[in-house]
């Protein structure tokens, strides 16, 4: 009598304790001693040196004798060398290869540039936001110049009339970090950008750190790093850190 209603007990034991263990094995597993969110990454695109041209660009766009090369900086962190010597007009490279971004994205394009020039040279872009098929409206709503001694950001509206929302002073054979994010829209009241530069937000011509403007042009739009114009005079744009994602912690320079 005793043994059978020691078994019964551990009949009921059983039954109570079993939808507690499959709560248990159902539950999310805790994370890893030392894991965060961080862990799951929201980049978007790696424009790195290390990961080969083949994988990078989209296309070469040299205009004269111009070179896209390779070349370690001091910490031994390959970088994107665009040469373009006096007398040519353009040494390009033409990302994002497989990836392209769409209209009503939220992005940060993030990268680290060293220019050797004349610090007076006017150059048309070291930088651009470039539409295609090209020489639509905008044709390059967001471009970086230089001019008189100053890196300006230029705003180029639906009409192809150019606005300056951002200038700062030109600093050659320094290494400059720029963090750009823009809502991608064809509304100039929806789509906006922000700068940070040396790791500083900025503030623009509005007195605002977020600057209103149209986004968005043609078909498409894509990043474009190197030289364009400045043909009088050699201009070297070492590139690195190229990266584009979704949060600022993605492309942070």
């Amino acid at each position: 009598m005793k043994k059978r209603s020691t078994i019964g007990l551990v009949a009921i034991a059983c039954a109570f304790a079993l939808p507690q263990c499959k709560k248990a094995s159902d539950a999310a597993p805790e994370p890893a001693t030392g894991t965060s969110a961080r862990s799951v990454t929201s980049l978007l695109f790696d424009g790195a040196a290390s990961q080969g041209s083949a994988n990078v660009w989209k296309d070469i766009n040299i205009e004269g004798s111009g070179t896209v090369t390779t070349i370690n900086d001091e910490t031994s962190t390959l970088c994107w060398k665009f040469l373009k010597p006096s007398g040519s007009h353009r040494t390009e490279g033409h990302g994002a290869k497989n990836y392209q971004a769409q209209d009503g994205d939220e992005i940060y394009i993030g990268w680290t540039s060293k220019l050797y020039m004349p610090s007076t040279l006017q150059t048309d872009a070291v930088f651009q936001w470039k539409s295609y098929p090209t020489g639509t409206t905008a044709n390059h709503p967001i471009m970086l110049r230089t001019k008189n001694g100053k890196l300006d950001l230029q705003y180029f509206d639906i009409n192809h009339v150019a606005y300056v929302p951002w200038s700062v002073t030109l600093s050659t054979s320094s290494w400059l970090r720029f963090v750009l994010r823009m809502k991608l829209s064809y509304s100039a009241s929806t789509g906006y950008i922000e700068l940070w530069y040396n790791g500083t937000k900025q503030t623009f011509s509005n007195g605002s750190q977020r600057y209103y403007c149209r986004t968005m042009d043609a078909d498409y739009c894509d990043p474009k790093w190197g030289v364009y114009g400045g043909d009088e005079a050699q201009v070297t744009n070492i590139v690195k850190g190229i990266r584009i994602g979704t949060s600022y912690a993605d492309v942070a320079q």
